[in-house]
């Protein structure tokens, strides 16, 4: 960039030293000049992330990632931009520049996925049924073929001030996406069932008035 400013302050001279006026040659060009400048510098920018995401390897075509707020299938890499088919079967082209100023979430390479649910119980739900109805939810959580056992994690979590919370984490290996909705219908069934079993109410959304007899 440095040359490219020598070269054009040398022909700038030359053309002076002709007696053209460079007055109106300057007036004439700086805004094309400007406006050449920026585009070699977005496009210097453009290949340089290229050739990091070529080298780097965050996603290969075939790849379902998360790039800032777009999300898809990699379709193509170029040294200037790459094309992702989102889940509404349209094409997004983003610049390699934003890329690498952005965070890339690969999903593709995970190795499991994550479940995370909040149970919120009245707030009279009395201690010996929190405590059972945690036992309870690990116990059947764990014994699903299709969950890893040891990542069940359900525990009291905190007393709010219209209901007491209990949260469920947990992983699986089911990768594919389609599965994995499956899955989560099968785990919010039976964490329903295991309510219904323990006799556990569910808190819903309003305002609660306690009356005391006179």
């Amino acid at each position: 960039m440095e040359k490219c400013g020598v070269y054009v302050i040398a022909i700038f001279i030359i053309i002076s030293e002709l007696d053209y006026d460079i007055n109106s040659l300057v007036t004439g060009l700086g805004l094309t000049s400007v406006v050449i400048a920026l585009a070699a510098q977005d496009l210097a920018e453009s290949l340089l992330s290229g050739f990091a995401i070529v080298s780097d390897k965050p996603f290969l075509v075939g790849d379902f990632v998360k790039i800032g707020e777009y999300q898809g299938t990699v379709t193509d890499i170029k040294f200037r931009c790459t094309r992702i088919r989102a889940i509404d079967d349209t094409i997004i082209t983003i610049q390699n520049s934003v890329i690498t100023k952005s965070e890339v979430v690969n999903i593709s390479r995970m190795t499991k996925r994550r479940v995370e649910m909040n149970i919120n119980l009245p707030l009279e739900t009395k201690s010996e049924v929190i405590e059972s109805l945690t036992i309870m939810l690990k116990s059947v959580l764990e014994a699903d073929e299709e969950v890893i056992s040891d990542s069940v994690r359900v525990y009291f979590d905190s007393i709010g001030e219209k209901s007491i919370k209990v949260a469920i984490y947990l992983y699986t290996g089911i990768l594919d996406y389609d599965d994995f909705l499956r899955f989560k219908t099968k785990i919010n069934l039976l964490v329903i069932k295991t309510l219904e079993m323990e006799n556990v109410s569910i808190s819903y959304p309003g305002e609660s008035v306690y009356l005391n007899k006179v």
